[in-house]
């Protein structure tokens, strides 16, 4: 789906842009509603792109400021949804080379100290977080664009569709990449998996 096909499409924000457009600077209150109903929405996908909270707040909140400066310049050819996401996309992606540094400098660091001083959680607990740690592990093993086409369905819980004009590549392609995103997922989970069974045995 390209983006002239898409002006056809009923935006259900058009009323809220239009009223932005009207409105910004001296009135925000079209804004703000806008920014109420995405920024939960928007802050799971930094932080999921990002890996990190601070990193993902201030990613979320230049997405917005983006908006506020720049829905004059929105012409309708996709919904203000799939414009919005794309702007965060672009701003995640220009964030992580510097995100991965601190990452690794910071398990250096800290590593063996939060090993050494964390008190060991009950079982139950204990296996919770040991199954979130090993999803989060997985992303971060996958390449920037599986985890970004995982994190657009599954946390941003896009369409095929939306994910296409978000990625700017055709339907069928935004398929398939999802489907060897997804599979990569899966194999690089299961080898986290048989990895702990290896270790338990010795």
């Amino acid at each position: 789906m390209n983006e002239e096909s898409n002006n056809e499409i009923l935006d259900e924000d058009a009323d809220l842009v239009a009223g932005c457009k009207a409105e910004l600077p001296a009135d925000t209150t079209s804004y703000y509603e806008l920014l109420s109903k995405y920024e939960g929405m928007i802050y799971s996908t930094c932080l999921r792109m990002l890996g990190d909270s601070q990193e993902a707040e201030e990613a979320c909140q230049d997405a917005f400021l983006r908006v506020f400066h720049k829905v004059h310049q929105f012409e309708g050819r996709s919904t203000f949804k799939t414009w919005l996401f794309r702007i965060a996309c672009n701003i995640c992606m220009t964030r992580r080379k510097k995100l991965a540094m601190k990452r690794e400098r910071d398990q250096l660091v800290g590593a063996d100290i939060v090993q050494s001083s964390e008190p060991q959680p009950p079982a139950a607990k204990r296996g919770e977080e040991a199954q979130a740690e090993t999803v989060n592990h997985t992303l971060q093993k996958l390449s920037e664009e599986e985890r970004e086409i995982i994190s657009l369905r599954f946390v941003s819980d896009l369409s095929l569709a939306e994910m296409s004009d978000v990625l700017g590549i055709k339907l069928s392609a935004t398929k398939m990449r999802l489907y060897r995103a997804m599979e990569r997922f899966k194999s690089v989970y299961a080898e986290g998996d048989i990895a702990k069974l290896q270790q338990g045995g010795h």
